[in-house]
């Protein structure tokens, strides 16, 4: 009879064990939701993370403008600390204007002010993201300068929202926390002095050759040589098993195939995502259809997500600010592309290195693409030499030798154009210069004296 008690009680005993590991087996959370942020590997340093999408769409540069001396701001300790309070600014009373003559040369001779310079024409709805109030920017399509000036009460200045393309104005104005402090402390930021040239080659603005409604552009160029140095780095590369441990939900499921000789692809069959890894140039394109789907596509929403997204893996290898938006006619999202900046200068990398100066993401419900170089710079140069960019003389005699001239010119601003030697990354200092029709050069400081040497595309416009 004990025997009987005793083999009825072990029985009760392995079916509740078996019953408990299936409850527990039920309740437990799926591999993704055991997958804590700390398991996920890291891929840059945290110091590149972003603290908002505001910051991913930083200008290009920043000028200051005194006292009719000009002085260039670029992505740095004192530029952050900048777009953090310009960021706080809330736009008011924004409404069309057309600026006088007399107003734009007193704007750019005598008004004390900055002038926020992107190098592309953005979206007015993504540069509204970079703003914190409600306020919505409407009346221009597209936005490449904001003008700050004037001293009006506690710091309420005005700002002009300026379309070179549309040759349009929005005036508005802002709250500034502490901008007239701010302003002043800038009559001890180092750099070199820079001098207007506008697109008739003078220095200084005609006011009476503009026609009604024509907004003025210069560009800003030291008379004197700048000195840039030339920097070299060693190239870090990501291993591609640690992207896919970021990227995919179950990471021991993806199936790899071979597609060309040098190109795999890892999918995960129950997702539908996909990792194309190219081998031979160290890139990847990742997709997620499932976050390929909504609503109409917002950039404060997209920007925002992005930076969740980036942010959790440390994905910016580096200071990386918006470039350009594409918008996908297909669905309507948008393709935000993203240029690293070092020391302060965008970098543009050579036509056999594409893709190290860049990371293009889409954002819908979530991260639908992710497209970049493996490849990263490390975090500091293991050479510093001695170099320098183009005067403005300079400048101007090389655009000349190759049949152009300041009236074909869009933009010309300061970067570093990229070149490989043996196993290291060199970086040149050159002068970017965009033209009207879209085509990009670059001008650097010829070798052992003076004088500028164009490299790019054929600058001649017809």
């Amino acid at each position: 009879m004990k025997e009987h008690l005793k083999s009825l009680a072990l029985i009760f005993l392995v079916g509740a064990s078996l019953l408990q590991t299936g409850i527990l087996w039920y309740s437990s959370p799926s591999y993704q939701e055991k997958r804590n942020v700390e398991d996920i590997p890291k891929i840059g340093h945290e110091t590149f993370q972003k603290k908002g999408g505001y910051q991913l769409i930083s200008p290009g540069e920043i000028l200051v403008h005194r006292e009719g001396k000009q002085r260039r701001i670029l992505p740095g300790k004192e530029y952050w600390a900048l777009t953090d309070q310009l960021h706080h600014a809330r736009l008011e009373d924004i409404r069309s204007v057309e600026p006088s003559p007399a107003q734009w040369a007193g704007l750019m001779k005598d008004e004390p002010g900055l002038e926020l310079r992107f190098h592309q024409d953005f979206p007015a709805n993504v540069v509204n993201t970079f703003f914190s109030g409600n306020e919505e920017i409407e009346g221009l399509q597209y936005i490449n300068r904001i003008w700050l000036f004037g001293e009006g009460d506690n710091n309420r200045v005005t700002i002009w929202l300026i379309s070179d393309r549309e040759q349009s104005v929005l005036e508005g104005t802002a709250l500034i926390r502490d901008y007239t402090e701010w302003l002043d402390q800038t009559a001890g930021i180092d750099g070199e002095l820079l001098h207007p040239v506008f697109p008739d080659g003078k220095s200084t603005l005609d006011k009476k050759s503009l026609r009604d409604g024509e907004i003025p552009y210069a560009f800003y160029l030291p008379k004197d040589s700048l000195p840039v140095n030339r920097l070299t780095f060693r190239l870090k590369k990501i291993d591609v098993n640690d992207m896919i441990l970021i990227l995919f939900r179950n990471p021991y499921n993806p199936k790899k195939t071979q597609v060309f000789d040098s190109t795999y692809i890892y999918m995960d069959s129950d997702s539908g995502r996909t990792l194309q890894h190219n081998e031979q140039n160290q890139t990847m394109v990742y997709n997620n259809p499932m976050n390929d789907t909504g609503g109409e596509a917002s950039p404060g929403s997209d920007l925002a997500t992005i930076t969740t997204f980036m942010n959790r893996h440390n994905g910016w290898t580096g200071d990386f600010l918006l470039n350009r938006v594409e918008m996908d006619l297909n669905n309507g999202s948008n393709n935000y592309v993203f240029q690293l900046y070092l020391k302060g200068y965008p970098v543009y990398a050579s036509a056999q290195h594409s893709g190290l100066d860049t990371i293009r993401l889409t954002a819908r419900q979530g991260v639908s693409t992710y497209e970049r170089s493996l490849h990263y710079f490390s975090p500091r140069p293991v050479r510093e030499e001695k170099g320098r960019l183009p005067t403005q003389d300079e400048v101007l005699a090389a655009l000349k030798s190759v049949g152009s001239d300041w009236s074909d010119l869009r933009s010309i601003h300061p970067g570093y154009q990229t070149a490989l030697k043996g196993k290291k990354m060199e970086l040149e200092p050159v002068w970017v210069v965009q033209f009207h029709n879209g085509k990009q050069g670059f001008l650097a400081a010829t070798e052992g004296g003076r004088g500028a040497k164009w490299t790019g595309a054929e600058p001649n416009p017809s």
